[in-house]
C-alpha cells in the first residue's frame, strides 16, 4: 500500500514564500491603464431645407446625405433627422461628364462598374440567381432545420434585398425622397420648407432636449433662430451659408468640407472647445450695477444728541475731559 501523499503537499506548500500568488489571476501586460475615448453624447438635432441647400451635382443625394449624417454624429448623437422637401422637388440631372465619371457600386459584392447597365446585368446574372437558389433550399426544407437555415440565410437575403430596393430607387433619380430615406433621414413634404423647418426648430428648442442644433440651409431668415439658440445656451452648426447665417451660428461648414470629411475631423476640437468656454463661463464673476443703495436713515430720537451737546461746555466733541484738565495744570 501506498503511503498518503499529504506530507509531499505540505512540504511543497511550506516551500513557496506565498501560496495565495498560486490562486490569483495572472493580468495581462497589454492591458492599456488610458482610458477608453468616449463618444460625445450631446444630443443633436439636423434640420436640412433641400430648396436652400443643395450639395454637389458631382455626388449622389444618398452619399451626400451620409457624410452629413457622419458628420453630425462627430458632435453628439443624432435624435432627429429631418429633411424638407417641396413636392414638386426635383434633382438636377447630372452633367455627361460627370455620369461618364461616376463609378456604380455593386452593394452585395462590393464590385465597382463604370456604366449602370453593367451593373444591373451583373446583378440579375449572379446575385439574383444565388437569391433564388437560397429561396429554394429554405422552401424545401422542413421542421428545425428549416428554421436553422433561414437563420443561416438571414443576413444575406436582407442584403439582396436592400441592394435590390437601391438599384429600383436609383431607377428614378429625379426623386429625393427614396436617397433620403436610405440615408436614414426623414422627408417631410411641405409646399414651404422654409417655414416648415423653422417652426420645426422653434419646437426642438422649446422641448430642450438638444444641445446641438445643425441646420441645413443658405437662408438669411435663420439669424433670429440662431441668435435665440444662442440665448438658450444651444449649439448651433451651419451647413452650406457660409455668407448668410454661418456668420450667427457657433461653427459653420461648406459642402466641400462635409463631403471631405473635414467637419467630422473638426468636430472633437470644436466641441471641447465649447465645453472649455462653458466652464469658463461658470467660473467668471460679474460685477451687477443693479445693486440696492444703501440709504442710512436718521433716527427721530434726538435726546442724546442734545445731551451730548449739554456735557461738551461749549468744547469740540472729540477733546477729552483731561486734556482741560493737563492744560490749566501746566499754567
Amino acid at each position: 500500500m501506498f503511503p498518503p501523499f499529504s506530507h509531499l503537499r505540505r512540504r511543497l506548500l511550506a516551500a513557496i514564500p506565498n501560496p495565495n500568488l498560486l490562486l490569483r489571476p495572472s493580468r495581462s501586460l497589454s492591458t492599456s491603464t488610458t482610458p477608453a475615448t468616449r463618444a460625445p453624447a450631446t444630443p443633436v438635432a439636423v434640420l436640412w431645407d433641400l430648396a436652400a441647400s443643395r450639395p454637389p451635382s458631382t455626388l449622389p443625394l444618398y452619399d451626400a446625405a451620409v457624410r452629413l449624417h457622419l458628420a453630425a454624429t462627430s458632435f453628439g448623437r443624432v435624435r432627429l433627422s429631418a429633411a424638407f422637401v417641396h413636392p414638386g422637388h426635383r434633382l438636377p440631372a447630372p452633367s455627361p461628364s460627370a455620369a461618364a465619371a461616376a463609378v456604380h457600386l455593386c452593394r452585395v459584392c462590393g464590385r465597382r462598374f463604370r456604366a449602370r447597365d453593367t451593373l444591373l446585368r451583373h446583378f440579375d446574372a449572379i446575385h439574383a440567381r444565388e437569391h433564388a437558389k437560397r429561396l429554394a433550399r429554405i422552401d424545401s426544407s422542413r421542421g428545425d432545420r428549416r428554421v436553422r437555415l433561414a437563420a443561416a440565410l438571414s443576413l444575406k437575403l436582407s442584403k439582396y434585398e436592400k441592394a435590390a430596393r437601391e438599384l429600383t430607387a436609383a431607377a428614378d433619380p429625379c426623386s429625393p425622397a427614396d436617397d433620403l430615406r436610405r440615408a436614414r433621414v426623414a422627408v417631410e413634404l411641405s409646399p414651404t420648407p422654409s417655414v416648415s423647418l423653422l417652426e420645426r426648430a422653434h419646437e426642438v428648442l422649446d422641448g430642450g432636449s438638444v444641445r446641438c442644433l445643425m441646420l441645413v440651409s443658405a437662408r438669411d431668415e435663420l439669424a433670429p433662430l440662431l441668435r435665440l439658440a444662442r440665448e438658450k445656451g444651444v449649439r448651433s452648426v451651419v451647413v452650406g451659408g457660409e455668407s448668410g447665417p454661418a456668420r450667427w451660428a457657433d461653427v459653420g461648414f461648406s459642402w466641400a468640407e462635409v463631403i471631405a470629411g473635414k467637419a467630422r475631423k473638426a468636430a472633437p476640437s470644436v466641441s471641447g472647445k465649447w465645453r472649455d468656454r462653458d466652464v469658463l463661463k461658470r467660473l467668471e464673476w460679474r460685477y451687477d450695477d443693479d445693486d440696492e443703495e444703501v440709504v442710512f436713515e436718521e433716527d427721530g430720537d434726538e435726546d442724546g444728541i442734545d445731551e451730548l451737546t449739554r456735557n461738551s461746555k461749549g468744547k469740540p466733541w472729540w477733546k477729552l475731559e483731561s486734556d482741560g484738565e493737563d492744560s490749566s495744570a501746566c499754567r
